[in-house]
């Protein structure tokens, strides 16, 4: 088996599932509604694959388990902005794969049992901490915002620490004020369900940070 080709990239993170908040997936724990619903995206500040420069390239992923992630049987797709480049949107490509390392890149595709081609559509990506959104044209969307107590309305700031996170090693943890994916049998829509943002680093020998 040949070896996985060196790569590595830090990047803003923006995360959405359908668990309450913290997701129990974080510690082991099943999901809150037993099956797994997310809608994922990345925007590579700094990067390369092999020998081709992964710099400001946006991607995003949609993930549907009927339980939990780790029992298989999943369904996915992989959505690449078009500012990328066709060298960059191979080697995202590749990434995605699981072929080539990378922690989540490396475990979901082993969980998967239908993954969709590639799709390459507008991905528009903000991050502004808890207030951070991103947008598939024609997908679906994520809009984070924070926990608010239920009693007072206070905003409560919080985050996870997690040293052998496979996606995160700390991550903001949020609400998700509304997200939802359409494409296929993709197909969900929450309101005021979990959410992570983070900065991370990845390379083929995982998550770094």
């Amino acid at each position: 088996m040949a070896a996985p080709t060196q790569w590595n990239f830090d990047a803003d993170y923006i995360q959405s599932c359908n668990c309450d908040y913290g997701c129990p997936c974080n510690f082991n724990g099943l999901p809150t509604f037993g099956n797994c619903e997310a809608l994922i995206a990345f925007h590579i500040k700094t990067g390369v694959f092999d020998k081709t420069p992964l710099d400001g390239v946006t991607f995003a992923a949609a993930y549907w388990w009927p339980k939990a992630i780790h029992l298989g049987n999943g369904t996915a797709r992989l959505y690449i902005d078009p500012s990328a480049s066709k060298d960059q949107q191979r080697a995202i490509g590749e990434i995605a794969s699981g072929k080539h390392g990378g922690g989540v890149f490396e475990i979901f595709p082993k969980t998967l049992t239908k993954v969709y081609p590639i799709r390459v559509t507008p991905v528009k990506f903000e991050y502004k901490d808890y207030d951070s959104w991103f947008k598939v044209d024609g997908v679906g969307e994520v809009h984070s915002e924070h926990i608010r107590n239920p009693v007072t309305n206070d905003p409560f700031e919080g985050s996870i620490h997690v040293p052998g996170g496979i996606i995160f090693k700390t991550g903001l943890v949020t609400s998700i004020k509304r997200w939802w994916m359409h494409d296929e049998d993709l197909l969900a829509y929450h309101e005021a369900r979990n959410g992570h943002v983070a900065h991370v680093k990845f390379s083929e020998k995982g998550c770094l940070a």
